[in-house]
Parts: C-alpha cells; structure tokens; sequence
C-alpha cells in the first residue's frame, strides 16, 4: 500500500511539473505579444512559431511518454514521464538560447 501511494505521489509532482511548464509558456503566449506592442512593435511568424511550440511541446512530450510506457511497470512509467520531462526543458531551453530573441518582434 505505502508503495501504490509513493508511486501516486512521485506521479503527481512529475504532472505538476509538466502542468507548471504548459501554465509558464501560455503565460509567454499571452504576455509576450502585449509587451511588444507596448514597445511599438508587432510579433513576427518565426515568434508565434515559437511561442505555440513551447505549449505544445510538453502535452507532447507528455503523452508520447505514457506511450511509450504502456504496458509497462509504475517504476518505468515515472522514469519515461520523468525523461520526458527533462527532454521538454532540454529543448525549451536551446529554443531559449539558440533562437535569437530579435527574431520574435520586428
């Protein structure tokens, strides 16, 4: 029993963390497009390219994991949802990095 409620737990947090990730990038989607304006500027293509990315990409990550995982124990069903997650943040991160930020408004 106390396993079922720990594997319950660690699942919850690793949902809550890709539910925080999906909250966070529609937070960008909203905001981002208003502070640019204010700036006198208008958002390019390749910027709303990016901003959906960045929602959709954790649902995806999200849902490829538990597919990959199916038919499978609790143990690897968090581990794939946990390196699904880890893989979503990699990539939120080099799109953060590697994207020039000139290239969202213009």
């Amino acid at each position: 029993m106390t396993r079922r409620i720990i594997t319950w737990a660690v699942w919850a947090i690793v949902t809550g963390l890709y539910v925080y990730m999906v909250v966070a990038a529609v937070g960008s989607l909203t905001l981002l497009p208003q502070m640019v304006g204010l700036m006198g500027l208008s958002m390019t293509g390749i910027g709303w390219f990016w901003l959906i990315f960045g929602v959709a990409l954790p649902p995806i990550a999200y849902v490829v994991a538990l597919i990959l995982s199916r038919r499978r124990g609790a143990a690897v069903r968090l581990l794939a949802l946990a390196t699904g997650l880890c893989a979503a943040a990699a990539v939120q991160l080099e799109v953060m990095l590697l994207v020039p930020q000139s290239s969202f408004f213009g």
